[in-house]
Formats: C-alpha cells, structure tokens, sequence
C-alpha cells in the first residue's frame, strides 16, 4: 500500500517507520501547524530505543520518504493516518476536505487524541471513510509497543476500511493481541478510560504509600498484598514523585472535562490529578523537613529529570515541581539526567534559573558536596550504582529516594539514611 502519515512526532516516525519496514510504501508528512525544514534525525523521539536505526534504514531503502507538506497530489495514498492534528476543529475539518480530494484514498486512520464524538462532528456532510485507532505507544519503548501490541482497538463504521485496517495490522497482529472492533466514539473515549485509569492506579498506590508512612508500613508489602489478587494484577502498583508526560495530562484533561459537566459529579478523576500534583512534591517535603527548613544555601543532587526512563522529555515532570521548589527556598540543584539533559538546560536557561542549578554530564561529579542525593527518574544505570563513591562525595550519605529502587535494610547496612516513598525512614 501507499501510506501517507502525518505528524512529525514519536507515534508519527514510529508508525512511518514500522509500516515502511514491512513493505509498503509511506510518506511522513508535517501537520499543517509545523514549520517546514525540520530535521527529524535531531528529532528528540529518535532516542527512543532503536527507532533512529529503524528510522533511517526505511529512507536509506526508499520505502520512506519525509515531506515538508500534506500534498494529495504529489503524494497520492491509499490510507492516511493521522497520528497529529491541530486542536480546533476548523483545522480538523479543513485537513479532512484536503484529504478527501485524494481519489485514489480509501479512507483515513486517527491515532491521535481527539475529543469524543470530535470525528463525527467534523465528518457532519463528508463521504470520507474514517476509523479511530487510539495508539497507546509509551515513549522508551515505542518499537515494541507497536511491533508487538497486547490491544489494538478499532474504531470504524466503515466494513470496506476495516478489511484495509485489518490487512495493514496483520502483521503486527499477535496470538496474544486482543482484537477490539467498535464505533468510532466509543474507541474516542476508550483512549481516555485507559488513561484515567492508569493514573488512578498510580495515584491510589501514592496515596496508600503516603498512609503507610504514617503506620509504619511498607508499601512494597502492600504492593506484593494487591499484586497476588487476580482482580487487581501487577501492574502500575508502584508508589513514587507522581508521573508526567503531555498525552497522558491532556487525555485526564479531556475525560475530567466531561467528568465535570455531570450535575452530581464528585470529582473522582480531579482528585487523581490534584494527589498527582502534590505527590510531585513529596521528596522535596521530605527534605524540607529532615532539615528543619534549613535548605537555603545548601546545595542537593537530583539524578533523573525525563518524567520516565528511556525518554527525553519533560513534560508535566516532578522535576518540574522540584526545581520551583527548591530554588524558590534559596537551594541549589546539581541534575544528571543521561537522557534529557539538554530539555533541562533550555528550561532553566528560558526561566532564568541557571545560577541556582546546574546540569552535570557525570552522575558522580554531580555529588560533590552535595547534602543529599534524590532520585527522581528510575533508569537503569542508577540501579546498581558504586554506594562507596557515593558516599565520598556527599557531604553525608543522605538519599531521597523517589522511585524506591534500593532496599531500606541494605542501605542501612552500607551506612546510608534512606528515605522514600512508603519505605525506609520516616521523617
């Protein structure tokens, strides 16, 4: 097939790249709204895990071609899929009119997030066959997530396209994978009920952490408790600083805004976001109160700052809340994080923080004499570091721990006070 994609973004390059990769010919277009030269090999997505090699390999075979502009002419497809779009629904209606100018086009795939019932609004008169495939494609493993996916919700009208959707994802399609076919508005809202979901989960088990602290429990008991019951599962049971990223803020944004309309709504879902917002917060609480207030002047070690491993955003990261924090009291931050350092030093240099922190290349240069060392981002180098360096370089061997990636009693045998969430000391 000819696929044209549009979106300059991680699901565009990665949908570009896989769908080029078993053989069909795709075009990787910009949406309306960006600005045309961009290079997408300094494209921050293309640190997601294998996907540059992936990326250029589909170019340099020519079964991937990158363009300035969405041109039916020049670029004639036979599906097109959307995996970014502008948010007002005038620019969504002008880009279906362009589309539906394209003769030889036998419909358009939506991946991207779209207000439910937006697509069939917009589509109000059109006769243009459209699906809604909502891509839950985590940054750090964007390859596998889409070579190998656990769900593929559909959501068409149209039988003709769906035998096209069908053929084009059958080679991705695996025994395991869970084949769901329903109305267009029906897959808009699944997107969002997975979201809000997954943030509740992680918010409920920040919440129990927060109450173990205060019983002298520990959480990853609780966790081990809820994961063993069948009904509840393993998964997103970890307490910690809170998550980020954009998708999945704007996707609460969206369900809480219909949440909010019902006249005897009580706020499930704003309350997942506002225990979010403050659990950001909850290891500079931590060090605010280990030190009796006395933070200014002090100088503290943040390793990660990407609001998760293997990506180089920020986006709606603790970090975020952390660096306001703590520079606000008079402290300063010295940050390593090995993936999204240069997002940190355009934040800073744009805020005007640099003289209160600095971003470091080294994770133990970015110790010394420091008081204390908080984690924020889990990434695997940080997972067996050198402790006896570590504690060299501190001027005391104090780790904030928000992520909870070392066990209370060995950091206690190696001579450390240890603090996380819902496990370790209490302060």
């Amino acid at each position: 097939m000819k696929i044209t994609v549009i979106g300059h973004s991680l699901e565009g390059i990665t949908s570009a790249s896989c769908l080029a990769e078993i053989g069909n010919k795709v075009y990787l277009s910009q949406d309306i709204d960006s600005t045309n030269g961009e290079d997408l090999f300094d494209h921050p997505s293309m640190q997601d895990g294998g996907l540059h090699a992936v990326f250029k390999k589909q170019i340099d075979d020519g079964r991937l071609e990158v363009t300035n502009e969405i041109d039916v002419t020049a670029y004639s497809s036979d599906l097109y899929v959307v995996t970014s779009i502008p948010d007002d629904n005038a620019s969504l209606v002008g880009l279906l009119d362009e589309l539906s100018e394209d003769k030889r086009c036998s419909g358009v795939i939506f991946t991207c997030s779209i207000p439910v019932g937006g697509l069939d609004q917009a589509l109000s008169g059109k006769h243009l066959a459209v699906a809604y495939i909502p891509e839950f494609i985590r940054e750090g493993s964007a390859l596998q997530d889409f070579r190998n996916p656990h769900a593929l919700t559909i959501g068409c009208e149209s039988d003709a396209l769906l035998i096209l959707i069908k053929e084009l994802y059958k080679p991705f399609i695996k025994s395991h994978t869970s084949l769901q076919i329903m109305t267009i508005k029906e897959a808009e809202f699944a997107r969002f009920a997975v979201s809000a979901m997954l943030a509740t989960r992680v918010s409920f088990m920040n919440e129990l952490a927060n109450i173990t602290e205060l019983l002298d429990i520990d959480i990853q008991v609780i966790k081990q408790a809820l994961g063993s019951d069948p009904r509840i599962g393993e998964q997103y049971l970890n307490s910690g600083t809170g998550f980020g990223g954009r998708q999945l803020a704007e996707d609460l944004l969206q369900i809480t805004g219909i949440e909010n309309t019902r006249p005897d709504n009580i706020g499930l879902l704003n309350s997942v976001m506002e225990i979010n917002e403050r659990q950001k917060d909850s290891l500079f609480r931590k060090v605010w109160r280990f030190f009796e207030g006395d933070i200014r002047g002090r100088t503290f070690t943040v390793w990660g700052g990407a609001f998760k491993p293997n990506s180089s955003r920020i986006d709606n990261a603790p970090i975020l809340k952390l660096m306001e924090s703590f520079t606000y009291q008079g402290a300063i931050l010295n940050i390593y994080d090995p993936g999204c350092s240069e997002e940190l030093t355009r934040y800073i240099e744009a805020n005007n923080l640099t003289t209160q922190i600095g971003i470091c290349d080294n994770p133990y240069s970015a110790l010394d004499g420091s008081a204390a060392l908080l984690i924020v981002t889990e990434w695997r180098e940080f997972l067996m570091p050198d402790f006896d360096e570590m504690k060299v370089r501190l001027s005391a061997p104090i780790i904030f721990d928000g992520r909870n990636i070392f066990e209370p009693e060995r950091m206690k045998e190696r001579g450390y006070r240890y603090f996380a969430i819902g496990r370790g000391e209490r302060v």
